[in-house]
């Protein structure tokens, strides 16, 4: 949709007052505007729907649905429009908790043919704005997937292709190698495979909210999580001399998900325990639970974190830069904490320069009303079909 100067723009009014709706039309209409009015809620709804106004002047207090209840139902509906709430003097605390809940603006009765002239003017420059704001969106998102597309069919397939050919001479097939060459090879080969895995998590980063995980969401227990993420990565604990220590998980903790993303959780937190620790360190796994929350606190005794550094943490390709540590691809906490947020849940984050960190997964308790009504609803909806 584009928003055009000389176009006409639609404005409802919203209003019980049969004065107030005659007016602000003739004022509205003299200014160029297509006006149309209701004088309930239940009809400024309807007239919403076919009429799709630009703006909407609505009056906080009329009989049956308020004005308040047509906001919500409106804005529920598309963040763009622009709402303006019509008040009196003595609701201006009504007025004020209506702006809260995504009103624009509020016009206090009685009110002059230039305030409500000016406050439309206004109305119509945040309708544009949001408009110029929500085709900016698209056009990143555009982008963002033709960079998707780009990265994995033009630079994947020729590095998976590289890699083979490397593979190849490794094998010796096509003539012998020599120690030197192999020792070459062997470097080639780990940089490729390096820049393959940092493909491969950033294109699954960023396709994690269209594969729709939560279809597929079922009761899982966390407990042998834990078990086999520490059996996944014991090897690199082991290498670099790290303890792993299970302080205290129950047995019956119970979640809402996907088994293997949860999984993936728990191992990056491991993984990067073991990466930003002290060689002879420790990493400590302890559960509890606090207002119908799991909490798993994955504590090491690594370098720790500078406090500064501690928001970044999670945002695409971040890294901070710590001495003493390997580096990384500043991708595993952003994966953790979109798989978290899909599951309704979080990541905190402690640390102390030199005293090292505590990542903490905050995941909602298993509720058997809930999983049982989204199972209930799937089968009808199948029924349907």
């Amino acid at each position: 949709m584009i928003f055009m100067e000389k176009e006409k723009q639609k404005i409802l009014v919203i209003d019980d007052e049969e004065v107030i709706c005659d007016a602000c039309s003739q004022i509205l209409k003299q200014e160029g505007h297509n006006v149309q009015i209701a004088q309930d809620g239940d009809a400024g709804l309807e007239c919403y729907s076919t009429f799709h106004p630009d703006v909407i002047f609505v009056d906080l207090k009329m009989p049956g649905i308020s004005g308040l209840e047509v906001l919500e139902k409106i804005r529920a509906q598309d963040k763009n429009v622009v709402v303006v709430i019509i008040t009196g003097y003595a609701t201006i605390d009504s007025a004020v908790e209506s702006m809260q809940k995504g009103a624009f603006d509020f016009l206090p009765k009685p009110f002059s043919q230039e305030e409500l002239i000016i406050l439309t003017r206004r109305a119509l420059q945040r309708k544009r704005e949001n408009l110029e704001c929500q085709r900016l969106i698209q056009e990143k998102e555009h982008m963002r997937q033709n960079f998707i597309s780009l990265v994995s069919h033009e630079l994947r397939t020729p590095m998976v292709a590289v890699m083979q050919y490397v593979e190849l001479l490794l094998s010796g097939v096509p003539g012998e190698v020599t120690e030197r060459q192999s020792e070459i090879y062997g470097r080639m080969k780990i940089r490729l495979n390096e820049l393959l895995k940092l493909i491969d998590r950033w294109l699954r980063l960023s396709r994690i909210e269209e594969l729709k995980i939560k279809e597929g969401f079922s009761k899982v227990s966390l407990r042998p999580l834990v078990d086999e993420a520490i059996d996944m990565i014991k090897s690199q604990a082991r290498d670099k001399d790290i303890t792993i220590a299970v302080e205290h998980i129950a047995d019956d903790c119970v979640v809402t998900g996907d088994r293997d993303m949860i999984k993936e959780v728990f191992m990056n937190l491991l993984t990067n325990g073991i990466k930003y620790n002290r060689t002879g360190g420790t990493v400590k796994i302890r559960e509890r639970e606090q207002d119908g929350y799991y909490i798993f606190d994955f504590s090491d005794s690594g370098i720790g974190i500078p406090r500064s550094e501690i928001e970044k943490l999670g945002k695409e390709f971040y890294r901070i830069h710590t001495e003493g540590a390997a580096a990384g691809s500043g991708l595993g906490l952003a994966i953790v904490k979109k798989i978290l947020d899909i599951h309704g849940g979080r990541l905190e984050i402690q640390s102390q320069k030199q005293k090292g960190s505590t990542f903490s997964v905050v995941l909602p308790e298993y509720d058997k009303e809930v999983q049982d009504q989204g199972e209930k609803d799937e089968k009808n909806e199948n029924t349907d079909h």
